[in-house]
């Protein structure tokens, strides 16, 4: 037992060692942000206007609707709320 715990601090790595993930969206400036909430909530717009259509399509096909997932809505609004901001359609505020 000596022995094996011996051999885990030999092999351990020191604090400094152990390597911290970034997350990319923490180095963003003000600016940075409010360009990609800018581009996020067109996009947002663009997939909601697309989703619609495709429902309007389907409804006059009597067929069922498409699912928000093939539009990636929810992955959109997800990306926003990490950056502090909004990507809504104006129907959820």
């Amino acid at each position: 037992m000596l022995r094996t715990r011996a051999l885990l601090r030999r092999w351990a790595l020191p604090e400094t060692d152990i390597v911290r993930k970034q997350d990319p969206i923490d180095g963003l400036s003000d600016d940075e942000r409010a360009l990609l909430g800018e581009a996020l909530r067109a996009l947002r717009r663009e997939r909601g206007r697309a989703w619609n259509d495709a429902c309007d399509a389907a409804e006059a096909q009597g067929k069922r609707r498409p699912s928000l997932r093939t539009y990636s809505i929810e992955d959109i609004k997800r990306l926003a709320r990490r950056l502090g901001i909004r990507a809504t359609h104006w129907s959820e505020e």
